[in-house]
Formats: structure tokens, sequence, C-alpha cells
């Protein structure tokens, strides 16, 4: 079984849309993925023609739209789990605006990364020493389900699914492992909320990344191709062969979408040469 390979927009967002879209197409791309400030500060400033552009221009070039990530980027105001009502409900507010763009351009699923806008340390920087309230990551899951719920709301009518990302311990403190995400699900047991592999962050987990993709196999709705060091498949340490390999084990039928953090040597090489690799093992 061949995976489904995507590329995260914008690695190429130094490029217009349609140009990042060609070059995807032409590397071997089958999919892209949003991110959803490279289109405009915020989703409410695109209208029912902008829209439908990204749509059409994805279309043009063969792209399916295969979800939504990075879904806060640029919104340092925002916070799921702040200790002021006001700033969870406009973190609601936007959530909400964020599902019905993915439903306009046909995304499936939003991946919740966004790892300044869910942690507890972000909320100590902004108080300062000794200041505010503070609250433990336990309890910033909590308020984080609670922001979700209105989202949550429209999802069930849209379809689309919001998918809680496992990050590394180094970037956030709130739900670093696979295995707690799984436990919010179960807990939850909400249609419309899932989790994701992020290979970056299941790198920094005690279990191997093929061995988590055996465990949580059921659980996982979608895959982030990226390496320890941010950087992507073939350009880094990791050896992905094992881990794809795992995935065609355990009958993975979703999408794997390359998401690099870093660049180097520059964008258009890491375009070509991640999906170079990655077809390369299959």
């Amino acid at each position: 079984m061949s995976m489904r390979y995507a590329l995260c927009n914008e690695v190429l967002g130094h490029l217009s849309f349609e140009a990042a879209c060609r070059l995807m197409a032409e590397a071997g791309y089958e999919g892209v993925e949003l991110a959803p400030a490279t289109f405009a500060r915020s989703v409410e400033q695109l209208n029912r023609d902008a829209r439908a552009a990204i749509v059409r221009t994805a279309h043009t070039f063969g792209l399916e739209i295969v979800g939504l990530h990075m879904l806060l980027w640029g919104h340092d105001d925002l916070h799921v789990a702040h200790p002021d009502p006001a700033v969870r409900q406009r973190t609601a507010h936007y959530l909400e605006q964020l599902v019905l763009f993915a439903e306009a351009v046909g995304a499936p699923l939003m991946v919740f990364g966004s790892p300044k806008q869910r942690s507890t340390h972000s909320l100590q920087r902004e108080e300062g020493p000794g200041e505010g309230t503070t609250i433990t990551p336990a309890q910033a899951v909590q308020l984080w389900l609670d922001t979700l719920q209105p989202a949550l709301r429209l999802c069930e009518r849209s379809g689309v699914m919001i998918l809680l990302e496992p990050l590394p311990p180094a970037e956030t403190d709130v739900l670093n492992t696979l295995s707690e995400a799984v436990a919010i699900l179960e807990q939850v047991r909400h249609p419309c909320l899932g989790t994701l592999l992020d290979v970056k962050g299941a790198l920094s987990e005690t279990d191997d990344v093929p061995a988590l993709i055996r465990r949580f196999a059921p659980y996982i709705r979608h895959v982030h191709l990226n390496d320890a060091d941010m950087r992507a498949p073939g350009f880094g340490p990791t050896d992905f062969t094992p881990i794809l390999n795992a995935l065609r084990e355990v009958g993975y039928r979703g999408w794997c979408s390359v998401e690099p953090l870093d660049y180097s040597p520059d964008a258009e090489q890491v375009a070509w040469g991640a999906i170079r690799y990655l077809r390369q093992r299959g």
C-alpha cells in the first residue's frame, strides 16, 4: 500500500499559492495542508470568493486539501486555557471561524498544535513570576476542552474533525504524548475529536515511533512527517523507513503531510527532496 503525501503550504510561503501548488504537483505530492495565516491574519478576512479561489487553485493542480494546521499561528492574543474568560471566549470564537473556513475549502480536519496558545508556561511568562493565577497542565487540558465546545458543535454539522496534537515538552507542557491524547479522547468520546502522529513529537517519547504506531493505530487520524531537529524527512538523522513500514503494517490509510520547520538548505530543495526520499521508501 503506497502512502499519500501532502506538503504543508507554509514551506513554500514565499511563493504565491498558485506557484506553490504547481511545484507540489510537479514534485509528486497529491495533497496540500493549509496554514490559514499564509492567506490572511484572520480567516474572517477571507470572503467566499477568496475561499473558492484557494480551492480552485489547489484542484487545478490536482491537489486535495487535506486539512488545516498552525491554527492560531500569529494570534498571541488567544489562548485556550487563559485564566481570563474573555480571552477564552475570543479563542472559542476564532476556532469556530476556522471550522467554517475548513468547511468552505473542503478540509476534513484541523490539527490543533499551537503550543504557545495552550501552554501554562506562556501564561506564566505573560503574568510574571508570582503574579496572576497559576494553572496546572491537567487544568489547562480541561479548559482547552471547554474552549473547543462551540467549534465541536459546528464540527458535528460539517463533519470536520479537530485533532489534538501531542508535541514535545520543549514546545509545551500541555499534552506531550500519544498516551495522554488517547486518555483525553477516551474521557470525552466526541465523534469530531481525534489525534494524530507527529513524528517530531513522537521521537521525544520513551517508546520508539513504530511501537507507538502499533499501539495507538486505531486513534491515528493523520500523520505529520518531520524530524526531531525540525527538518524534513531525509534531511535529518532519523530513518523514516521503519515508521512508514509500521504505518503500512497497521493499514493506515490517511494522509502523511511533510511538515518541517527548518527549511535548510532552502524550501524548494526541501519540498523536492522530502517527497523523493519518501517515495524511494515506498
